[in-house]
């Protein structure tokens, strides 16, 4: 579901599922990067099959640092907007099948190993075939 939309909306970027070192040891892949960070699941003890999970993203591209703040904006400016056709693309195609709620995102500037862009954090029910 999140690599398939992710696949979508950015086909010529580079999807990682994974810890910080995932991603900067993926310093070859092109830019724009979609990066899901691990994430946890809570199970209903009531009803075992229901998930929740809290997932965080970063929707990033290459900031040398050496740019103005017009460049630098920039760069957050289309992350944002990459991030819009994310979230409409995730909810549009699997809204039926997921709830989504407390969707929450904030500009990056300069982190990580020299990029820009927008953090991304939802939480996700989910429920799994029994």
């Amino acid at each position: 579901m999140i690599r398939d939309t992710a696949n979508a909306v950015n086909p010529t970027g580079t999807f990682i599922h994974g810890r910080n070192s995932d991603a900067a040891n993926s310093s070859s892949l092109p830019y724009p990067r979609i990066h899901l960070y691990p994430f946890k699941q809570d199970r209903d003890p009531i009803e075992p099959e229901k998930r929740t999970s809290t997932l965080l993203f970063s929707f990033v591209k290459a900031d040398s640092g050496e740019q103005d703040e017009e460049e630098r904006e920039a760069i957050i400016t289309e992350m944002d907007a990459l991030v819009d056709s994310f979230v409409d693309q995730l909810i549009t195609d699997y809204e039926n099948d997921v709830e989504f709620s407390q969707i929450t995102t904030e500009p990056q500037y300069q982190i990580l190993e020299g990029v820009s862009g927008y953090s991304l954090q939802m939480i996700i029910k989910t429920q799994v075939g029994c």
